[in-house]
């Protein structure tokens, strides 16, 4: 188990809501639910918002081709269509566009560019992408295509030569942590006032998705559109929130639910699908796209659980870290495996997806390895990489194969970050209430990390041959998913520690209390 560090060492489970908030620096944390409208700061406070408006209303006025270019996670998704959608309904020639996974990758690419601008669009505005898209906006400029950029990721010290961009960090815009669709629904504000309140409800679900405080200004955009999309006027996200039988929406319900079908569209097949969801006014068009959608979802879990059970085959026990390359991974979920692999061995593992001339894929950390100060130190070998200490992608031509694994695994010991997991206070398991945890839920903290100490075991499942369920008592379970060395590693009578996060398992009338297990000491 990695070191902790506890938030609240004087944590009063008798009032875990009010506990978490307070050391989170809200004292009153009723207040932060019932934030609304009032909260929204002006959209002008953001640098070039005036004439990135004045523009799109002169390309509506003159007919002009106007394409909007997303990208294919859940903020992604929402973002693009937030914007095509309140451009299409000021009359304007709108379009959109968003890479598709497997040809084009991440963001804006050059031969995207060249294609938008053979296509004949004279403006282009992308939506959770763009901030470093420095070749394409020069493609842009060259051949007289106006380039706008909202984005919230993070910039680098050279800008695109764009027309404008919408971005917190380039603006005295007092509320920082927006997410894509958040940016683009300042633009949406300036543009149509307060119609663009029509949208919340999709916004919202794209500022949950990409986990984004939910303080201030997120708060009201969540709390509001929370509250429309119980009723939404959407009737592709109506749809998809009564077929998924949720009656009050809640931020777990986006997590869980949601969202893992939205991102599916992307793994699987294609983001506009999501997309062409939002913007259908047919009842029987929106029953065909969700079936569609959830059969992307179930094939998404099908496949990675055949891609995972081959992944095992291929383990070399003996090594730092865990090296999978097949030509049968798939892009789409070779993140997704790369992380249970991690999960289940306790070790860093990357996940390659043989091409025809180069590897392509994810690497999930375990133990606090920063993979990204190994992707550097390997920079020479590889054609592109990106993304985080705890997750990132990569490519590299074949022939690089046994150099990168003899110096990946050479790195990994050199690479731990001595991470420190931060947990919300310690939780007596025992005397804990279940409508505590019920309260966790209705006010949005369900993913909290508690540290449950000195729990002695009462019995022990391996489920459906991949989780971990141990016993604690009568009223309390908890479960490590895609995790099978806490079975392996415990008899009945073991006293353990655990980290993870609370919730309720109700089965058969019967409710219990459940820890989603993140991490496990054995005492």
């Amino acid at each position: 188990m990695n070191k902790w560090k506890i938030t609240n060492t004087h944590l009063d489970q008798t009032r875990l809501v009010e506990e978490v908030y307070r050391s989170r620096g809200v004292e009153n944390y009723l207040e932060l639910f019932s934030l609304d409208e009032k909260t929204f700061n002006d959209p002008y406070l953001f640098r070039d918002m005036s004439k990135t408006v004045d523009r799109i209303m002169d390309a509506i006025k003159n007919k002009e081709r106007i394409l909007i270019y997303g990208d294919y996670d859940v903020d992604g998704i929402t973002s693009t269509y937030i914007l095509y959608q309140a451009i299409k309904n000021l009359g304007g020639n709108a379009f959109y566009d968003i890479p598709n996974r497997f040809i084009d990758g991440y963001g804006l690419s050059t031969s995207k560019a060249y294609d938008i601008v053979n296509e004949g669009y004279n403006l282009v505005i992308t939506v959770d992408n763009g901030i470093k898209s420095i070749k394409e906006a020069s493609i842009f400029k060259e051949n007289n295509v106006t380039f706008i950029i909202t984005d919230h990721h993070q910039m680098e010290e050279e800008l695109p030569d764009a027309f404008s961009i919408i971005h917190t960090e380039l603006s005295d815009y007092p509320f920082k942590p927006l997410a894509g669709v958040g940016v683009a629904f300042k633009l949406l504000q300036a543009l149509i006032g307060d119609d663009s309140f029509e949208y919340v409800d999709v916004v919202a679900l794209g500022t949950v998705a990409d986990m984004m405080p939910l303080i201030d200004e997120n708060r009201a955009i969540v709390n509001i559109g929370l509250r429309k999309m119980a009723n939404s006027e959407n009737l592709g996200l109506s749809s998809l929130v009564n077929f998924l039988d949720i009656e009050r929406p809640s931020v777990a319900d986006i997590q869980f639910k949601i969202a893992p079908r939205i991102n599916a569209c992307g793994r699987m097949k294609s983001a506009k699908l999501a997309v062409q969801l939002f913007e259908t006014t047919d009842k029987i068009n929106a029953t065909r796209l969700l079936n569609e959608i959830e059969e992307n979802n179930n094939k998404r879990k099908k496949l990675t659980k055949i891609l995972y059970d081959e992944a095992l085959s291929l383990i070399e026990s003996d090594r730092p870290s865990i090296i999978i390359h097949s030509p049968k991974m798939h892009e789409g979920v070779i993140g997704i495996v790369a992380s249970r692999l991690a999960n289940e061995f306790s070790k860093v593992s990357v996940v390659l997806k043989e091409e025809e001339h180069t590897y392509k894929g994810s690497i999930r950390s375990y133990d606090a390895v920063d993979v990204i100060y190994i992707l550097n130190e390997l920079s020479d070998l590889l054609i592109r990489h990106g993304g985080h200490a705890n997750a990132a992608g990569l490519e590299f031509k074949k022939e690089y194969l046994e150099e990168f694994k003899t110096r990946f695994n050479e790195l990994v010991p050199k690479a731990s970050r001595n991470d420190v997991t931060l947990v919300e206070g310690a939780i007596n398991i025992y005397t804990l209430d279940i409508n505590q945890v019920a309260d966790l839920d209705r006010y949005d903290l369900k993913d909290c990390l508690f540290l449950f100490d000195d729990i002695h075991l009462k019995g022990k499942y391996l489920i459906a041959g991949h989780h971990s369920k141990i016993i604690i008592n009568n009223n309390c379970e908890a479960i490590f998913f895609n995790n099978k060395n806490l079975y392996s590693s415990v008899t009945t009578g073991s006293k353990i520690t655990l980290v993870g996060r609370l919730d309720i398992n109700t089965f058969r009338g019967k409710s219990k209390i459940q820890i989603i297990i993140e991490e496990f000491d054995i005492n």
